[in-house]
């Protein structure tokens, strides 16, 4: 099987991207799973695309290599798509209408629509900015609280398991989220464990966090989602939002309090397995009555690294 691919990354959130229609139907998820292991393409996920309704419509089934199904989201699949549809062929072969000074897609996933924002100049995605509406509302859908792991207190932000690593760090002062020690992971694995018994989820999602960014942004974040299996993520998109939804009901975040509706989260990432790093990823939320209405993301850091074919 001969692939067209476009590879590229939202700091360090290695995404490929691939044609529906080279696939034979029925072994997608096999193919897409395949293509993310080191002897192949390496990557966080694969985005497997198809022509849908109408112009500048796409549909996208998305894997990880951690999850025996599709996901439901990814935003860093969404900000690399983005580039890749104004930067490359991929948005011409899957009828997106390429636009200046801005190029509007409708994307189709398995959790509902997403709406991107592509500013475009001289055949470049200058930004790129994902509606997040779609995965707020599966979030809430599938719950937002408390969960209590021996003194730790951890947070459900739907389906991701929220930690802030000052909470973790007075609760288990050895913890070193530097070099990620066999005993640090033990216990995140250990905390996951539960977190998927209790809540029944079956996707490896984590979100880590505090408040003490190095670059004078807001706060500073890494997404150990499987420790035991080293899959770290320098960015994740769905897990900003994730953030967003944890620290809201943690009462983390002062303009929320103050009755503000309006708030925007600029956060540390895209370094390597610690937390932080010298990217930006930018949340835009809407806040009302104590829940987020709106959320937009975008990341500073957008590259389209490799174009070709694959074998598999």
């Amino acid at each position: 099987m001969k692939l067209d691919f476009v590879r590229g990354h939202m700091g360090g959130n290695l995404i490929v991207l691939v044609k529906g229609e080279q696939i034979p139907g029925g072994s997608e998820l096999e193919a897409g799973i395949k293509l993310l292991k080191p002897n192949y393409l390496y990557a966080h996920e694969v985005g497997i695309l198809y022509r849908a309704g109408g112009p500048s419509e796409v549909e996208a089934k998305i894997a990880e290599p951690t999850s025996e199904c599709f996901i439901s989201a990814c935003g860093g699949f969404t900000q690399v798509l983005g580039a890749a549809l104004v930067e490359t062929g991929l948005g011409e072969a899957l009828g997106v209408e390429k636009k200046e000074p801005l190029t509007k897609v409708l994307l189709h996933t398995e959790g509902g629509t997403v709406p991107l924002e592509i500013e475009t100049r001289d055949n470049k995605a200058q930004r790129v900015k994902t509606d997040m509406k779609s995965f707020l509302r599966e979030s809430y859908e599938k719950g937002i609280g408390k969960l209590k792991h021996e003194d730790l207190e951890v947070m459900q932000a739907g389906k991701f398991l929220a930690i802030n690593a000052d909470r973790f760090k007075k609760a288990y002062p050895w913890a070193d989220f530097i070099k990620w020690d066999q005993r640090t992971r033990e216990k995140i694995d250990a905390i996951q464990n539960q977190f998927i018994a209790e809540t029944g989820e079956d996707e490896y999602n984590v979100v880590l966090y505090d408040w003490n960014p190095e670059h004078g942004m807001d706060l500073r974040v890494v997404y150990p989602h499987c420790v035991k299996v080293d899959y770290f993520e320098p960015s994740c998109g769905t897990g900003t939002v994730a953030l967003g939804l944890a620290a809201l009901a943690w009462q983390e975040l002062p303009a929320a309090e103050k009755g503000l509706k309006d708030i925007t989260l600029k956060i540390e990432c895209g370094g390597s397995i610690e937390l932080g790093g010298p990217e930006v990823t930018e949340l835009e939320m809407k806040v009302e009555n104590g829940r987020i209405k709106e959320a937009t993301l975008s990341h500073s850091k957008v590259e389209i690294t490799a174009v070709g074919e694959v074998w598999l």
